[in-house]
């Protein structure tokens, strides 16, 4: 059995984006695992390897950290079902990822970051407090979100003009089935849903039907975590 090392919120939400790529590939390989949730000060538990962030898998005697390094790790230890069928598959989904970790996850950080805040458990709010704020500059979350969201949100659905673009023509950034690239995407849009209820796209996005395919993919995985 593979474990999961997961960052866990209170009432048990599961924010991370980097996990949730790492969940999105353990399904699309049809492979099961055991969630070991943690919280931001428990790095104890992934201390074995030698990493402060999750995810972590523990895949019999392997151990990887990485979203990234969990997906080939994947793909090498369980060849069935590949999430990376081609180099040229491998390179557009670094390439996506790249751009969702560098444009993406900055423009939605700080539309979120208060709401973020409120949910962390008790325990991890000192934690957060000090990691953020150097971050942001301030630890007034609240009014550093509401000053964000005047301007941010078209500013974020503009950072996603290229996955609009993709997903006019097409369900998938992958193609007609999902891979790597949506998981990466995918797993943005599950970050904010978890913690957050501002509305970040319109119904006629095509973005917002896809993240809707999403939602519904594996047994409505997205759709069964908790939300805010």
């Amino acid at each position: 059995m593979i474990t999961l090392y997961d960052l866990v919120l209170q009432d048990d939400r599961r924010p991370s984006p980097f996990c949730w790529r790492a969940k999105f590939t353990l399904k699309h390989k049809g492979l099961s695992w055991r969630d070991e949730p943690m919280g931001f000060t428990e790095k104890d538990k992934i201390a074995f390897a030698q990493s402060q962030t999750v995810p972590v898998i523990h895949d019999g005697t392997a151990v990887v950290k990485d979203s990234w390094a969990i997906a080939e790790h994947l793909d090498k230890a369980h060849p069935d079902k590949p999430i990376f069928k081609s180099e040229m598959a491998l390179g557009y989904a670094r390439f996506v990822s790249g751009w969702v970790d560098t444009a993406v996850h900055p423009a939605l950080f700080v539309l979120i970051v208060g709401d973020l805040y409120d949910r962390v458990r008790p325990v991890d709010q000192p934690y957060f407090k000090e990691s953020r704020g150097k971050r942001l500059g301030t630890t007034d979350f609240a009014g550093f979100q509401t000053r964000a969201r005047e301007k941010g949100l078209p500013a974020l659905r503009a950072v996603l003009e290229p996955a609009r673009r993709m997903l006019r023509d097409q369900p998938f950034l992958a193609g007609r089935h999902p891979a790597y690239p949506d998981y990466a995407l995918a797993g943005a849009f599950l970050w904010a849903r978890t913690v957050s209820l501002l509305t970040l796209l319109e119904p006629d996005d095509p973005i917002y039907a896809w993240r809707e395919r999403m939602l519904d993919l594996y047994d409505g995985m997205g759709r069964k975590a908790k939300t805010a």
